[in-house]
């Protein structure tokens, strides 16, 4: 990195000059975009403040945002049609400019709770239950180019100036001090368990005994472990593990006023680009072998498992059923092909749609989450049994997360292989999709196998 003082007086004398160019009578908010090749982000550096963090390892493809200059949040039952509307109404007024024709997009970060109705109490509180932020420095990398895009909701230059002057300070501060990989594993105990196992095989039990009486046809209830180290666990050492082991997941990260939440999930809920949509269905689940022969014999186990193709095939009918009304046309293969992660291997479609021209990206999403792989099938029915068995309290877990921006395209993710941080203890989630073919135990073991994508990260946090 070039000399790192030099660095913020050159990129902020860009800046201002870049401010005597917006547009006197718009009211804002205002984004200023600047190139910055001497900037890398590949991490989440360690950062003391708020922060909201995207990867796409694989794409080389990261977002990082600092500070807030807008935050619309929402909820309830309508809540993604109020943050639509709301973005919406800022979108039309928001003025972007590019002086270094990066071609990269002001953006802002989304994220909502499974259930419309969480209060986002106990260890989840500080995380709102639906928002949108705007930060007010996003540092955009992608394969080709690293730029800078300041945001402002108001039009004082100088407070501008020297906001954006300090947030710059804190990123090449924190950039130049990324840590390395914590070098002794870190150790942690798990400390409890919800439900033990003895419920959660009861629980599972209860389910079948539903689905086989025709109440529904599949549930996705959830299990929580809690987990405690001798040391608090280190959010930017985290990210960093999973960026190296799961360089294939999307990884998300945010911490807004004291909340820690991260991911490294393998499901986008939905893509946009114009009236271009995509969507991934996931549901069917066997381990990783480090044999290849015995690894390509469990992918064929699970793509001719009669229970798992069924469970896929709900998946599929429900993203198809709830995208029909928003797309002019959809796509789909007649069949799932393998996921392979590096601990476990899933069913997937890949489910691609056009979009009728008055339909925004949170309006689909309200339609399409919960899906059938984290809910159930059918929706309604699903969620009346997990709502009866108390299992919709999972906070962020499971709920979408990502970003949208000037031009209304963006992308959301599922939220799985989450972990919430509280200094020394971390809360993990892991659920199991239920169908009248469904063995207790093998869905336990199942939830304990997607645990360890997280367990095994947090050994180097």
């Amino acid at each position: 990195m070039a000399n790192r003082q030099s660095l913020i007086k050159a990129t902020i004398a860009r800046l201002k000059q870049a401010l005597t160019h917006l547009p006197h009578e718009e009211v804002g908010p205002f984004s200023i975009t600047l190139s910055t090749p001497e900037l890398q982000l590949h991490h989440l550096p360690h950062l003391d403040n708020n922060w909201f963090y995207w990867g796409e390892p694989s794409h080389r493809h990261y977002r990082l945002g600092l500070g807030e200059a807008l935050r619309l949040s929402s909820i309830g039952p309508l809540r993604l049609q109020q943050l639509s509307d709301q973005f919406e109404r800022v979108r039309s007024n928001w003025i972007q400019i590019d002086p270094d024709c990066t071609g990269l997009q002001a953006s802002a970060f989304t994220g909502f709770a499974f259930d419309p109705e969480d209060p986002m109490l106990q260890s989840w509180e500080g995380l709102p239950n639906a928002a949108i932020f705007l930060p007010e420095l996003l540092l955009h990398q992608t394969a080709e180019m690293c730029a800078i895009t300041f945001s402002f909701a108001h039009k004082d230059l100088t407070r501008a100036t020297l906001r954006s002057q300090h947030l710059l300070q804190k990123l090449i501060d924190a950039l130049g001090a990324n840590p390395d990989p914590n070098p002794v594993p870190t150790r942690f105990s798990r400390t409890a368990t919800t439900p033990s196992d003895d419920e959660w095989i009861t629980q599972v039990n209860k389910a079948t005994h539903s689905i086989r009486e025709g109440t529904m046809d599949k549930v996705v209830p959830f299990r929580r472990i809690s987990v405690q180290a001798s040391q608090p666990f280190n959010p930017a050492r985290l990210m960093a593990s999973l960026d190296d082991l799961h360089p294939s997941s999307i990884l998300f990260s945010i911490r807004v006023d004291g909340s820690t939440f991260a991911a490294a999930t393998p499901e986008h809920l939905l893509s946009r680009q114009g009236h271009l949509i995509s969507c991934d269905a996931i549901g069917g689940t066997i381990k990783r072998s480090p044999n290849p022969v015995d690894d390509t014999n469990l992918g064929k186990t699970l793509i001719n498992d009669p229970k798992s193709r069924h469970e896929h095939a709900l998946v599929v009918k429900g993203i198809l059923g709830s995208l029909k009304k928003h797309c002019c046309k959809l796509t789909s293969p007649t069949g799932p092909s393998l996921k392979r992660l590096r601990n476990l291997q899933h069913l997937w479609t890949g489910i691609k749609g056009e979009l009728w021209e008055d339909t925004t990206l949170l309006r689909v999403a309200d339609d399409l989450h919960p899906t059938a792989a984290v809910s159930g099938f059918p929706s309604a029915n699903a969620q009346r049994w997990l709502d009866d068995h108390k299992n919709t309290t999972r906070g962020w877990y499971t709920g979408a997360a990502g970003w949208i921006d000037i031009q209304g395209d963006g992308e959301l993710a599922v939220l799985l292989r989450c972990a919430l941080l509280n200094g020394e203890h971390a809360e993990l989630f892991a659920g199991a999709g239920v169908t009248s073919e469904s063995c207790p135990i093998a869905e336990l073991q199942e939830t304990e196998l997607k645990f360890g994508t997280m367990l095994e990260a947090l050994e180097h946090a």
